[in-house]
């Protein structure tokens, strides 16, 4: 029996998180009780720290079953070529006007068909823009942020302006929503996991392995650091950096002391047979203290990666440049050098890698050792897919990320996607509190697995000795 959309629901949701502007915490340390009044750096803030907004799109089916999704950003939103902070009370708008009648009494056939046209989708906005300085053509490429930037720059009386109408893509949390609903409604259509339904369409191996799980520990980098090695998750601890002088240091010292320190809990903690990966999300912070100078970068890392032994390590951003092409060449140019001195630390990429394209693009350039794809920064699910089986293709491992502001729908549905692609690791989320993240996506893998292992007729229905696997 075919299933059909009857309609579509709207619920303005929370996220696990909040959204921070980056880029004003960088330039200047600010305490957190004054985050929340804080003014912003980055155009869309409405303060430097904000409950992150989330909106629940469910699909309504005509046999009355009801598929969910969740339209969420990421916590360092109109950042390094991503959207803008997504507010929920836009995204509905967009819902009602847009996308409902796209999908409104439409059959749920296959998952890829549907996602895709979803994420064409474009509307009409009205925007001011600087009368000089900008062709039509450069000005309908342009990213939002960067066009908000302009704008506010015309209103400190920089240049006269003047208002357009423009098409532009929906907002990549809408798209990220609506795709994971039309993924579970496939999934309940077929009667299959959302796994199932992604390793059948891209014609993939079922899933019967878990996905090793990372870990982020926001500014409580110790205590979380300490949960982390308790549940022996095989990547960890992330190490949020977003008050440079006292995480980092002016010359990167204390952030090899806490890696020192990190190191020997791992040794207190996890015992001789456990051997985690070291990841460092350092949001470009080596580079603003070395001056984006690479010879000074490679002497950071070398002390990192001294500090992290026997550990192997991971460095996430380790600067983030002004253009997809200058991060790039940076990175690949940085990772040359790792190379040529014989160091074993492995560069990750994030910043500007935030479409398939700027993924095939870091592939191509051999700009990374291992690439996060951040999910919410995609769009529709079916780009997470695609990017995941890009980076694989081309020899580069992926690592399935998202953000902590994410939801538990967003979440488990990222499991899904993790099972099918088989990604070489994917984040616990949302949140930052460890425990709650790792539960959600390591009971979901659980869960799925059994499921499909039942349905394959596999003798272990309860999965007892595979949730041990899904952290290790």
């Amino acid at each position: 029996m075919t299933v059909t959309i009857a309609r579509l629901l709207t619920v303005p949701a929370v996220g696990g998180y909040y959204c921070e502007d980056l880029e004003a915490l960088q330039a200047d340390s600010v305490p957190l009780s004054e985050r929340y009044t804080a003014p912003p750096a980055t155009p869309g803030f409405r303060a430097v720290r904000e409950v992150a907004e989330a909106l629940s799109v469910g699909l309504v089916l005509d046999d009355g079953r009801v598929a969910w999704g969740d339209c969420v950003g990421v916590a360092y939103a109109g950042k390094a070529g991503r959207d803008p902070v997504f507010r929920a009370g836009e995204g509905e708008a967009t819902i009602r006007r847009t996308v409902a009648p796209i999908l409104e009494g439409r059959k749920v056939l296959a998952f890829r068909p549907l996602a895709e046209e979803i994420d064409r989708l474009t509307e009409p906005v009205e925007v001011e823009r600087p009368k000089e300085g900008f062709s039509r053509r450069d000005f309908l490429t342009t990213p939002a942020r960067l066009l908000e930037a302009a704008v506010e720059g015309t209103e400190k009386g920089l240049a006269p302006v003047e208002r357009v109408t423009v098409e532009r893509p929906l907002h990549t949390a809408v798209r990220y929503g609506v795709s994971q609903a039309l993924l579970a409604a496939v999934a309940m259509a077929r009667g299959v996991t959302m796994a199932e339904v992604i390793a059948e369409e891209w014609e993939l191996p079922p899933p019967t392995e878990p996905v090793p799980i990372h870990a982020q520990s926001g500014t409580d980098r110790y205590a979380n650091a300490e949960k982390m090695i308790v549940r022996r998750l095989a990547s960890l601890p992330h190490a949020l950096v977003d008050d440079i002088p006292s995480q980092v240091g002016q010359d990167g010292t204390k952030l090899v002391q806490y890696v020192r320190w990190l190191r020997a809990r791992i040794q207190e903690l996890g015992g001789a047979d456990y051997r985690p990966t070291i990841h460092l999300d350092v949001h470009g912070a080596l580079g603003r203290i070395c001056d984006n100078d690479l010879g000074r970068l490679l002497g950071r890392l070398y002390a990192l990666e001294k500090a992290a032994q026997p550990y192997p390590l991971r460095v996430e951003s380790p600067l983030i440049l002004e253009t997809r092409e200058a991060q790039i060449e940076a990175m690949a140019r940085l990772r040359e050098y790792v190379r040529m001195r014989g160091m074993s630390v492995q560069l990750v990429a994030d910043e500007w890698a935030n479409t398939l394209e700027d993924i095939q693009a870091f592939v191509e350039a051999g700009a990374a050792d291992l690439i996060q794809v951040k999910m919410p920064d995609l769009g529709s699910v079916h780009n997470a897919v695609e990017a995941v089986l890009t980076c694989k293709r081309g020899g580069v491992e992926a690592f399935l990320g998202g953000s902590c502001v994410e939801t538990d729908v967003s979440a488990r549905v990222s499991v899904h996607v993790a099972l099918a692609t088989r990604p070489a690791m994917m984040l616990a989320k949302p949140g930052m509190g460890v425990d709650e993240g790792v539960m959600v996506v390591s009971n979901e893998m659980a869960r799925t697995l059994a499921l499909v292992r039942a349905r394959e007729g596999g003798k272990n229905h309860r999965g007892t000795e595979d949730t041990e696997d899904l952290i290790n």
